[in-house]
């Protein structure tokens, strides 16, 4: 018990765990949870809640309290060391979690509960667990015979070496291009707190000048601000072939090869278990009914934002050729000149917002602003165990003064840490046998550029957003009431539903009582200015068509992939993307652009098939944001409402019912349109 990854504490023992610990860890775990469930299976004739499913509930989150810390390591914290031991103890996890999905006592077990009288009497939460769990038994091949159940187990363990393997590749080829300048008329335009951290860098390294990588922030201020369009074309180059068989380090890193053995395996799996494709399979999770139900979402709402997307861009090139004389506007070129036209619109620079979003006080006005809606208080903590001096840790309590649960904050850019932006936990809500009761613990994880010196974070406006949207999801794990781990927080949730808490809460960073928490000049502590943020708001829906229309060029590539693709056919993945972009996209790609190799979303996370969540979701928060809008967006009486009926529930309930009860119909995809400006 020694064992920073066994032993009782309620946070992790980040700076304890070490390689061998993790391997020792998972082997004890696993088996003392085979063991239980030997155990269980032989003393009882009959079952019930209490002597089959809490007891596998409390199992599962003893795999999952070791698990979690070494996965989100693993993200935070890259090491060569680490990436050995997470390899080797990953497919051990998985041949555990494939014999329990195909354990066919253990499915006996839970299907004569459901099949049992009591069974109605059972709480919503609970009958929704078995449910759920009988399904999952189904979709990992319990019915299958045992030459298929083997292979199975071969196509599962194989798909999440080769996504471990994508994810690597993303980060080496991202981490191994770095561009060196030394003189400074090839970097004017570049915003100061860009440059800072340039020269940071590159002094870092011993040279004296400004090193650029491609890192988000690095390389978005420089896509937007950098007046040099061969410097914009040659991160442009470097960022949009990262893992392939172009640019740097020509397939020392390709993911290409990898993306269609995971395709490939995929749409085995699928066959295997009696669906047509992946998507089919996909599916059987999520709200929406059918593969053709998700292609009718998509090609309406394209359909209904087509033609605004396209005036938009004519009406850049329009700017472009009077400001500029430039006929044609190449793909490197076109954040440069939509921030010139937003500015000359607007009259608004994001880099000159930034002043007014110093980190700390984005934080406090975030937390603020929750203690308004919900009631709720959040306090930091000091003396937690970390895995980065720069990680935070804080707890949230209920107007009673109860603890909800806890989470990690780790906002900044570093090197072996993944890009992007994402939530994941260590606990979920949990009660058990005894009685006491586990609080969830969440990690936030953004990439935004660290202080330096004596000058602070400070935010750009969709950094801002980026925060408040996976505040938003750490909310809806955090504020559960459910004490069913399987379906309490996240857990449970559908994908094209998991999305409405985090998108919901962006609406914040768009209203003037909202902002007028989270904003103020970090020198002077003087309010946004009403000229600045009466521009700011006049831009909010600038070149919005452009922007879903691109997400649903993302949303359909995915989906139709995992629809169309066959495995004797070959170059399907550039084929169809080049198919859905002559359909719905408005904005120019070069043909080496290879950006399916670093879409992560779908080829090493959750998202496969599922991608369209984004925009599903977003119907529904954009519908529940309105009433708010309609009755004050600080109306504690509605942000009740939403706790009560959405976030509080987990996956206990369908969505589309918790959605129906809190707003009183079905969602309109109107208000979406409305929220994005779209005129049809």
């Amino acid at each position: 018990m020694t064992n920073p990854l066994l032993t009782k504490s309620t946070l992790p023992n980040f700076l304890k765990i070490t390689p061998q610990d993790i391997k020792s860890a998972i082997q004890t775990v696993l088996y003392d949870y085979r063991k239980i469930i030997e155990t269980i299976l032989k003393e009882n004739n009959t079952f019930n809640w209490n002597n089959l499913c809490q007891p596998l509930e409390e199992e599962n989150n003893k795999l999952l309290r070791v698990w979690s810390p070494i996965s989100h390591l693993n993200m935070v914290k890259n090491s060569t060391e680490l990436r050995e031991v997470y390899d080797h103890c990953l497919p051990i996890l998985l041949k555990f979690n494939t014999w329990l999905g195909q354990h066919t006592g253990l499915y006996q077990a839970y299907k004569s509960i459901q099949n049992s009288h009591k069974f109605n009497e059972l709480s919503k939460a609970k009958r929704k667990s078995i449910q759920n769990t009988l399904r999952d038994f189904e979709l990992s091949g319990i019915n299958l015979s045992i030459e298929k159940k083997q292979r199975y187990t071969e196509i599962t363990i194989q798909i999440a070496k080769l996504k471990t393997k994508f994810n690597n590749n993303i980060l080496d080829s991202t981490m191994s291009w770095a561009k060196f300048v030394k003189n400074k008329d090839q970097i004017t335009g570049i915003p100061e707190n860009t440059l800072l951290t340039a020269k940071e860098l590159a002094k870092s390294k011993g040279k004296n000048g400004w090193l650029f990588t491609l890192d988000m922030p690095s390389y978005i201020s420089i896509m937007k601000y950098a007046d040099n369009s061969k410097l914009r074309k040659e991160i442009y180059y470097a960022y949009n072939t990262r893992a392939s068989d172009k640019g740097l380090n020509v397939s020392k890193w390709d993911n290409s090869k990898i993306m269609d053995h995971i395709l490939t395996l995929r749409y085995e799996l699928a066959q295997l278990l009696g669906f047509n494709n992946f998507a089919e399979k996909s599916l059987t999770t999520k709200m929406a009914e059918s593969p053709k139900h998700v292609l009718d979402f998509l090609t309406n709402l394209a359909k209904r934002t087509y033609n605004q997307g396209k005036n938009e861009l004519i009406e850049l090139t329009k700017f472009v050729e009077y400001k500029y004389k430039i006929n044609k506007i190449e793909p490197w070129d076109l954040s440069y000149y939509s921030e010139k036209q937003k500015q000359y619109k607007f009259s608004i620079d994001n880099e000159q917002l930034r002043a007014y979003f110093p980190e700390e006080r984005v934080i406090n006005g975030l937390f603020k602003i929750i203690n308004k809606i919900y009631g709720l208080t959040i306090k930091e903590c000091y003396n937690v165990e970390i895995w980065h001096p720069d990680v935070r840790f804080f707890e949230i309590y209920n107007e009673y003064g109860d603890l909800y649960g806890s989470f990690y904050l780790d906002l900044y850019v570093r090197n072996n840490k993944h890009g992007g932006a994402w939530m994941n936990y260590y606990t979920s809500r949990l009660k058990y046998s005894d009685g006491n009761e586990q609080k969830p613990v969440v990690y936030l994880i953004c990439n935004f550029n660290k202080p330096i010196g004596d000058k602070p974070s400070l935010l750009t406006h969709d950094e801002v957003i980026t925060l408040f949207h996976e505040f938003g999801h750490g909310l809806h794990h955090l504020l559960t009431q459910i004490n069913i781990s399987d379906v309490s927080g996240i857990n449970g949730v559908p994908l094209d539903a998991i999305e409405l808490p985090s998108q919901f809460m962006e609406n914040w960073c768009w209203e003037p009582e909202a902002l007028n928490l989270i904003s103020c000049h970090y020198k002077t502590g003087e309010s946004l200015p009403k000229s600045i943020l009466n521009n700011m708001l006049s831009s909010k829906n600038y070149q919005s068509a452009i922007f879903i229309l691109r997400q649903l060029e993302f949303s359909l590539f995915d989906f139709r992939l995992h629809t169309e693709y066959l495995p004797k056919n070959n170059k399907q993945i550039l084929s169809i993307l080049k198919s859905v972009k002559r359909q719905i996209s408005v904005i120019p790609s070069p043909k080496w652009s290879r950006f399916p190799n670093t879409f992560s979303h779908i080829f090493s996370g959750g998202y496969a098939a599922g991608y369209y969540s984004y925009l599903w979701s977003e119907v529904l928060a954009s519908d529940a944001f309105s009433l708010f809008k309609d009755k004050g967006i600080l109306n504690r009486t509605i942000g009740l409402s939403f706790l009560k009926n959405i976030l509080s529930r987990g996956g206990s309930e369908e969505p589309m019912v918790l959605f129906e009860r809190f707003r009183g119909r079905k969602p309109k995809l109107d208000a979406m349109l409305k929220s994005y400006g779209i005129n049809e």
